[in-house]
């Protein structure tokens, strides 16, 4: 069965049960660790012992338990128990399910799992094992997603895939579903009259739903090409991912693949978790673990290559699916549930997302391109040879995504691309009189469709292959293909010469290597020019660029902006920040003023609202800019007076409700607005001390928030690729790079920092990750491992008198931390004294005020010393950070974005500096 609950108080119910729930398996992972510590996450692998295959489940293990409070881990590794052992409420396990819907054997196997943990892990035996001899063996593994919370998001699917019938209007929705397992799913959305699809990767699962359900079915791999598998291009009109798409290697390649195969205005529908779940981690989480024949059994951790690569991390968060959705092409329409309910219980969200319709290409010019060549081989993509009739159909009438279509993937993705450079490339000259060019691209890349469309405006030829090449791989495409002519982003065009295989390769044919990113330099082109072929760069970068250019990283920092509709972005934070000043009003009301038919002093006002002591500072900051924005009127007496009537601010949910539409259609996600929302709704008890900031930033001690924060944003992911390429750029060439984070957080930086270092060729890079809060350490730890050295750094204090040595590290990046910084000149100072001289500073800043901040998380910044003391301001002024890093003695490097670029009025600001 399916259970179903509704009402606030059956709510209640569901989250405490689950809760218990948790508890209960928490304190049986603490039983089983108890026995072993304390120890170091290696020593405990070993005397438990833990199977190789389980060794990511036990880090796992260790993150939840440590910020659960359940342990703690010193300085040195070593996790050691925070109090007296709990022994498990076992008892309590068949009435908890039975509330919370869930079939009788869920109960039963939970129990048996969590009496036989040790086994479990050491694979002494296997869960399967544990079920009894005349159990339905797919029903049984399949009981977890028979529940309250899941039954409720299976039936909002079936709700949207009846929507898109009525929508379509005559003829019967194409369903697949992916990954069907059990037919949780299935057993909701079979009743619907639709043409239903069920596949898996596994004949068992198959088998069983052809049996039962009486539906179409199919084997189904989401990490192989899916028209190889026999699901052509827009052969679907919904696709149903429940709970599947979290086992895919790579879940944007995955994600891509599902795209295609909707067709234009297709429907996925997501479910999948955004986090682990206590529970399932002593339960049905063994299943995830590589199976012991498995080419990674040995070492968990590499069976992911996405962004979950090299950590323990299964799920991701709810703000990096939506990421991934949003760059695979997808336009999120809903989650549910929405974060203003609070966090989804067991972590669990649904994600109706869309393909929007194609707009019509004019293939003119492709057929200009083209003709005379019927039946003439003119490209090969990724070892798929495509004469001129098959490029104009897949690029026209029969286009990537339309039914019937089976392309392969790469070779869709470059029709895509060609799509997309007819729209945006002036008309081609007419053929020259000199050999015909043979041009080698990458897939994805504007630039190399672009130079595909000149290459037959030639008469020539192209060859394009994925972008993930690796560089051996791609030298050997260039030799095969007799290549004359490349494309290559400036990554891999610095990459290739030094590759051990480029001396060894025939690149007689190839004359031409183009790279149309600026910062290429004259080591770049000496290093081609060694190999034969001539590099040429974009207009003014070759051969004179500094260590560190800036043209490259603001280069790199548009790019992450590619698929975003920035300026739409722009207007989203002017009215998420509209919204968070109408809240201050709304505060204001609530406390009983300014509202009445006098005008209020502010110390009326204060004696109103009633702060903290240490939110006071706060509370004038709000009269201060909501005088600045003219929601308030300050008479020569002081008193002040609101400038717009109640109604406007006195219901939050319409005052938030377009900054939340505008900010998810223009980012695709919305978890920085959802948190905004409902720090609106405890403003008052914020500033009274009754309610925690910190507690809302990090429900249940989880980073999930705080992380979308801090990447979701046009203004974070300029930040994050402009500061990645800084340093990256810096240490190019260099044989070794030792790099401090400061304030490393949530690591939003870190992610996009480090694996732009690791692709650095020739550079051995020592990247030590440093916060004040151990917390923060270990969230670190648990997602990148051994890639990064771990430590503690106050910025408020001498970081040399907190053991960090003066003049040991090339580069010190900081992200966002010294506005929290109680005297930033002296913070700025301090780091600066880790640098050795040459060393590169980058840090990432706002400069103006930012209001929603103001009514968030300024309830966790400290009284500042510096030059904010005289003004109440949050954050340093453009002027003043430049007269800070002046200060401490440094060569101005970058100060991104530019005058005039779409971001810059919002003040987010990245400042690189050297020390002479």
């Amino acid at each position: 069965m399916t259970g179903t609950l509704t009402g606030a108080g059956a709510e209640l119910r569901l989250r405490r049960d689950l809760h218990h729930l948790d508890g209960i398996s928490r304190a049986a992972m603490t039983a089983v660790l108890r026995t072993v510590l304390p120890a170091t996450a290696d020593a405990l692998a070993a005397a438990l012992p833990v199977a190789p295959r389980h060794r990511a489940l036990l880090d796992r293990w260790l993150t939840a338990l440590t910020t659960a409070g359940a342990l703690r881990r010193d300085a040195h590794g070593v996790f050691h128990a925070t109090g007296p052992a709990d022994t498990p409420a076992l008892h309590e396990l068949s009435s908890r399910y039975e509330r919370l819907g869930f079939p009788p054997e869920m109960a039963r196997l939970h129990r048996a799992a969590l009496e036989r943990l040790p086994d479990l892990l050491a694979d002494r035996t296997a869960l399967t094992d544990l079920l009894p001899e005349d159990t339905d063996v797919v029903a049984s593994l399949g009981a977890y997603q028979r529940n309250a919370f899941t039954g409720r998001l299976h039936a909002r699917c079936a709700e949207a895939v009846a929507e898109t019938g009525a929508r379509r209007g005559p003829g019967r929705v194409r369903v697949v579903e992916l990954g069907g397992g059990s037919g949780a799913t299935t057993d909701v959305l079979r009743g619907l009259d639709t043409d239903y699809t069920f596949t898996d990767v596994s004949p068992l699962y198959t088998a069983a739903a052809a049996e039962r359900f009486k539906v179409a079915t199919a084997l189904l791999d989401v990490d192989a090409d899916f028209t190889a598998q026999g699901f052509p291009a827009g052969g679907a009109d919904v696709v149903v991912a429940a709970n599947v798409l979290h086992n895919a290697t790579d879940i944007p390649a995955a994600l891509r693949r599902v795209r295609r195969l909707l067709a234009p205005g297709g429907t996925l529908l997501l479910v999948d978790s955004a986090g682990d779940c206590d529970t399932v981690l002593t339960s049905m989480q063994f299943l995830l673990s590589p199976p012991a024949s498995s080419p990674h059994a040995a070492g968990p951790h590499g069976r992911f290559t996405d962004r979950r690569a090299g950590t323990a991390t299964v799920f991701p968060t709810a703000g990096e699916w939506e990421e991934d959705l949003t760059a695979a092409g997808f336009h999120v329409r809903a989650r549910h549930p929405d974060d203003t309910a609070g966090p989804a219980p067991a972590g669990q969200y649904l994600w109706h997302a869309t393909v929007p319709e194609p707009a019509a290409v004019d293939t003119a010019e492709l057929r200009r391109l083209l003709d005379g060549r019927a039946g003439e081989p003119v490209c090969a993509v990724d070892g798929t040879d495509l004469d001129a009739a098959a490029v104009l159909a897949a690029v026209a009438g029969d286009r990537p995504g339309a039914p019937g279509s089976r392309l392969p993937d790469e070779a869709a993705r470059f029709c895509a691309d060609l799509a997309q450079a007819l729209t945006a490339v002036r008309p081609r000259p007419a053929p020259d009189p000199g050999p015909p060019p043979h041009t080698l691209v990458l897939t994805g890349d504007p630039a190399g469709a672009a130079a595909a469309l000149d290459a037959w405006a030639r008469g020539g030829r192209v060859t394009a292959v994925a972008p993930d090449t690796a560089p051996a791989r791609l030298l050997a495409a260039l030799e095969r293909a007799e290549a004359t002519e490349a494309v290559l982003p400036l990554a891999l065009a610095r990459a290739l010469p030094a590759t051990p295989a480029a001396a060894l390769t025939d690149l007689s044919a190839l004359t031409r290597v183009s790279c149309p990113e600026p910062g290429v330099t004259a080591a770049d082109v000496t290093a081609w020019a060694e190999l034969g072929p001539r590099l040429e760069g974009a207009p003014g970068s070759a051969g004179t660029a500094p260590r560190t250019s800036v043209d490259s990283p603001a280069a790199a920092a548009d790019a992450a902006l590619r698929g975003l509709d920035v300026p739409a972005c722009v207007d989203a934070a002017h009215a998420v920040a509209r919204a968070a000043l109408l809240s201050m009003l709304h505060t204001l009301h609530r406390a009983g003023c300014p509202t009445g038919p006098g005008a209020y002093t502010p110390d009326q006002i204060a004696a109103a609202v009633r702060p903290a002591p240490e939110h006071r500072r706060l509370l004038d900051r709000w009269l201060t800019v909501l005088t600045e924005e003219q929601l308030l009127d300050r008479a020569p007496s002081g008193a002040l007076t609101p400038t717009v009537p109640p109604e406007t601010y006195t219901d939050l949910d319409t005052v938030w409700r377009p900054a939340l539409r505008g900010w998810r259609a223009a980012h695709g996600c919305d978890a920085t607005v959802a948190y905004a929302r409902r720090s609106a709704g405890e403003l008052l008890a914020l500033m009274r001390a009754e309610r925690s900031a910190a507690a809302l930033l990090f429900p249940r001690g989880e980073t999930d928030t705080a992380r979308s924060l801090y990447r979701e944003s046009a203004t974070a992911r300029y930040q994050h690729a402009a500061a990645a390429a800084l340093v990256a750029d810096h240490l190019r060439g260099a044989p070794r790079g030792r790099i401090l984070e400061a304030g490393g957080g949530t690591a939003t930086t870190t992610e996009v920092v480090l694996p732009e270092l690791e692709r650095l060729p020739g550079t051995s890079v020592e990247y030590l990750f440093t916060d004040v809060s151990p917390f923060f350490l270990d969230h670190a730890r648990a997602r990148f491992a051994d890639r990064l050295r771990y430590g503690l750094l106050d910025v408020d204090r001498d970081p040399v008198e907190q053991g960090h040595a003066a003049g040991s590290f090339d580069v010190v990046v900081a992200g966002g931390v010294l506005n929290a910084a109680v005297d930033t000149d002296a913070a700025v100072r301090g780091l600066v004294r880790l640098l050795v001289p040459g060393g590169l500073l980058v840090l990432t800043e706002p400069t103006r005020e930012e209001y929603w901040v103001l009514a968030s998380q300024g309830f966790l910044l400290a009284a500042p010393r510096d030059a904010r003391a005289a003004t109440g301001a949050s954050f340093l002024t453009h002027p003043q950070w430049r007269a800070v890093l002046d200060g401490a003695g440094l060569l101005p490097v970058a100060d991104l974005p530019a005058e005039g670029h779409p971001l810059h009025p919002l003040g987010h600001r990245v400042f690189a500096a050297r020390r002479p």
